[in-house]
């Protein structure tokens, strides 16, 4: 199945994005990756910006085992998912599984407003999302455009 998923963070959202990159290629081997843009809040009183992506991962896991993972992940980071507020505070790190598809076609997948151009660069139109940054990660620059990353052979 693939999954269409997003990631975010607006606490030291350099280090935590560029490192859960890592680690969901170190965990999937292969995923998809749109640019990364900076966004202020939506949903939540901040006064810290967020880095936002999506990406797209292949995997044999269900959805519920897949959001577990990205639970698992969220909480290595520091956030408290047992807080009821967690989701109306700031965080280390936020994924969401937004859509699944037997082939991977998301054209039809329905997002936040703010992640709409995010999703149609994913699906392969010449877009410019607003707030575009660049992350280290892997020994390589990304998040100005989308990209295929592959876990580096050894």
């Amino acid at each position: 199945m693939y999954y269409l998923c997003s990631i975010g963070s607006n606490m030291e959202p350099h280090h935590h994005v560029s490192l859960a990159i890592d680690e969901l290629v170190t965990q999937f081997g292969q995923l998809s990756l749109s640019s990364v843009i900076q966004t202020t809040p939506v949903g939540i009183t901040s006064r810290h910006d967020f880095l936002n992506c999506l990406f797209v991962v292949e995997s044999p896991l269900s959805n519920h085992e897949l959001k577990g993972r990205f639970v698992a992940m969220e909480q290595a980071h520091g956030r408290d998912r047992s807080d009821p507020l967690c989701k109306v505070k700031d965080r280390p790190l936020d994924i969401d599984i937004l859509a699944s598809h037997p082939h991977g076609d998301f054209s039809a997948a329905r997002v936040d407003s703010y992640l709409e151009a995010l999703l149609a660069e994913l699906c392969g139109e010449a877009v410019d999302p607003p707030g575009k940054i660049s992350l280290s990660t892997l020994g390589m620059q990304i998040g100005m455009r989308p990209c295929q990353l592959a876990h580096p052979l050894h």
